[in-house]
């Protein structure tokens, strides 16, 4: 059982540090600088010219 824990721990950890990228550049993202994308999910940015990329990108 506390190897399932440990598992499902790590799991949750990486995906947490994963959603701190840019999904374009792949920096740090900065948590003001937000859009949604095409399920409604909100995405952050490490800057406005990637968020601009992303919204361009989801509009079509």
């Amino acid at each position: 059982m506390k190897t399932l824990i440990t598992v499902f721990a790590l799991s949750f950890a990486s995906v947490a540090l994963a959603a701190d990228k840019c999904p374009i550049s792949g920096k740090p993202a900065d948590s003001s600088i937000t859009s949604k994308d095409k399920d409604g999910k909100t995405v952050a940015f490490c800057c406005e010219k990637c968020k601009a990329k992303f919204d361009a990108k989801n509009k079509q």
